[in-house]
């Protein structure tokens, strides 16, 4: 009678303690639900947070191009050539796009193509999958720094113009615009559009 008294008492006390190390369907079905909703709050943040990192990418190495291009002519003192787009492409105004890549070369002739015994310094890859590249009309021909460090168009007129990279979303500053000066010298301009990426 002890022992089969004793069954039950000790069922039950392992019942309770097994439902103390465990969850209940409603507890699960709660973390579940709280888990879902902190996934809808963090994943359009996320994707935000990824295209900011982007966008800032792509118009640091647009920039750095820029002023690598102009203290390499200083240096060496001989006129150095950016081009939008990649081989052969870059000397085609239809294909010209800072999105796609482009080339920094020695242009000792000035015509603003790579020329069989002119030196490419170097050739950068297309921008980040989300942005968008373009220049106004000044800044989609190929750019010639002189040794000064002057801007010159190919004809040898001075040129300055705006290369804008975008995102078309809804993030803080979707617009990051790169300034051409005259004097060879770039600065950042940053707008906020709301996701729109109009023409410079």
């Amino acid at each position: 009678m002890q022992s089969t008294g004793a069954f039950p008492l000790l069922c039950c006390r392992r019942s309770r303690r097994e439902r103390r190390c465990g969850f209940t369907l409603i507890e699960a079905l709660a973390v579940l639900t709280i888990a879902a909703l902190l996934a809808t709050w963090a994943v359009p943040w996320l994707h935000g947070w990824v295209l900011q990192h982007r966008l800032a990418t792509a118009t640091n190495t647009l920039a750095a191009a820029f002023v690598a291009a102009r203290q390499t002519a200083i240096a060496h003192q001989r006129p150095v050539a950016l081009c939008a787009g990649v081989p052969p492409k870059c000397h085609e105004p239809a294909q010209w796009s800072w999105g796609a890549g482009w080339l920094m070369f020695f242009d000792d002739n000035r015509n603003g193509m790579l020329d069989a015994g002119e030196q490419l310094v170097h050739a950068a890859a297309a921008v980040p999958q989300g942005i968008t590249a373009f220049a106004n009309s000044p800044l989609r021909k190929t750019v010639i720094f002189t040794p000064l460090g002057v801007a010159q168009q190919v004809g040898g007129a001075f040129t300055a113009g705006r290369i804008r990279l975008c995102v078309r979303s809804p993030i803080l500053n979707n617009v990051r615009d790169l300034v051409l000066a005259k004097s060879g010298r770039l600065r950042l301009e940053e707008s906020d559009l709301g996701g729109d990426c109009p023409a410079p």
